[in-house]
């Protein structure tokens, strides 16, 4: 057989830069389109929030004395932190947001980008473009009110690349601990990174919480002592505990809130009483399901890895489900969390590159049902100020997505077990109840 001539390749890469270069042209062409709308040009009115904060945390005020829709709820510790740009840095605040915002865009780009890598590396640069297009609304809104979800998110980072701990292994963990120093900062700043606590349990991860206890009180005792003085801390520390449960039934009721009891409240808010047992029941409903599915992940994950042939476009230092049962976990800030505002849907990144990526998996062809969930999905990305998101749209489009990925998950799982058991002559059910001798050890 004749090998194609080096004119042949270099025409075939240049098709493909091509091909690149237009589909890019094009993505952010309508990606500009969405952010220079002139309805939604920044106004960083949750950037004067962390910006006020710093500058009364500055001169040693209480900054949970704000009433009203934008009061700061996170920890006195980011209030200091925040005093930083405020008080001791060069730069206004007219300078500090928009650097904010141009820090900001970058590292959602930046991440999402390494995710498709890591996620799908042969066609890492087109799920990279799926995700800037679909999220594109939600990042408008993230980047023009000024938020902070970037950072936290960053801090949590190592759920989708710290494996299970080997339980024959004893002593310190220091990997965990220095994973949960990081995480106890993500607590912090956003309450939600709490949703990753099962995932640390489930990977036998305990000094992650052990971390987590020592940042959280090194931050919040000696360093807000030194700083404000031991009498302020312990009651700045004692207002902020409080406020974390002062948000009123009106805020969970609120239009824009989108989540599973926010969307049951307003169906039921034209009756004038309070949120029925229904919507409770239902919304543990989901929790016992969204644990039952991080559960089966993870202990699907500390199974199996897929060795170098089975693997594909997979990710070859780490079993296949650890990324998927991370990005699980995550979705459940969108789904468990009491109140959810719209633009937190791109927190679902990553489990919609999974989804991407286990669909297309091994050169695979998408089907019509893939197709379907993207549809829904990314339309209620793109609605996501309007009405049909605000009740119940957003929310029956992440149940599917949720849904789908999980069957896909587990009958590729349960596919590559059955190839595997059949090169090796061992039945599937023996593999999958622990034989470790016909399947290849996981990671340690």
């Amino acid at each position: 057989m004749t090998k194609p001539r080096a004119s042949s390749r270099s025409a075939s890469v240049s098709r493909a830069l091509a091909a690149k270069a237009i589909a890019a042209i094009i993505v952010f062409g309508v990606v500009a389109s969405v952010f220079l709308s002139r309805d939604n040009r920044p106004d960083f009115s949750d950037f004067k929030v962390y910006w006020v904060a710093g500058g009364k945390a500055a001169e040693h005020r209480t900054v949970y004395d704000v009433q009203g829709h934008y009061q700061f709820k996170y920890s006195p510790f980011v209030a200091s932190l925040w005093a930083l740009p405020v008080a001791v840095l060069p730069g206004s605040k007219f300078h500090w947001a928009w650097l904010h915002y141009a820090g900001s865009a970058v590292g959602w780009y930046a991440v999402w980008f390494a995710l498709a890598r890591w996620f799908y590396p042969r066609r890492a640069f087109a799920l990279w473009l799926a995700l800037v297009l679909v999220f594109c609304v939600g990042l408008r809104d993230e980047l023009k009110l000024g938020q902070a979800n970037l950072w936290p998110f960053a801090l949590v980072l190592p759920a989708w690349f710290v494996p299970a701990r080997n339980r024959n292994e004893r002593g310190f963990d220091a990997l965990g601990f220095v994973v949960g120093l990081a995480w106890g900062l993500a607590v912090q700043w956003k309450l939600y990174a709490l949703v990753l606590a099962p995932v640390w349990l489930l990977r036998r991860r305990l000094h992650v919480g052990t971390g987590a206890i020592a940042v959280t009180a090194l931050t919040l005792g000696p360093v807000l002592g030194l700083a404000h003085g031991w009498q302020f801390a312990l009651e700045e520390n004692t207002r902020w505990l409080r406020s974390l449960t002062a948000s009123s039934e009106q805020l969970l009721i609120s239009q824009y809130n989108v989540s599973a009891l926010g969307i049951f409240g307003k169906w039921t808010a034209a009756t004038g009483g309070p949120l029925p047992s229904a919507a409770f029941a239902f919304w543990g409903l989901l929790a016992i399901a969204w644990c039952g599915g991080l559960w089966w992940a993870e202990r699907e994950a500390s199974r199996v890895t897929y060795p170098a042939a089975e693997r594909g476009s997979r990710p070859a230092s780490q079993p296949a489900l650890l990324f998927w049962s991370a990005s699980w976990a995550w979705a459940g800030v969108v789904v468990l969390n009491p109140l959810v505002w719209p633009y937190w849907l791109l927190l679902l990144a990553p489990l919609f590159a999974a989804y991407v990526s286990e669909a297309l998996a091994g050169g695979g062809r998408a089907d019509l049902r893939f197709w379907l969930v993207c549809a829904l999905f990314a339309a209620m990305n793109w609605a996501q100020n309007y009405p049909v998101v605000h009740y119940g749209g957003s929310l029956l489009a992440v149940l599917l997505l949720l849904a789908d990925a999980w069957a896909r998950a587990h009958a590729r799982d349960a596919q590559q077990l059955a190839r595997l058991a059949q090169m090796r002559v061992v039945s599937p059910r023996s593999a999958l109840d622990g034989e470790r001798g016909a399947l290849p050890q996981a990671p340690v």
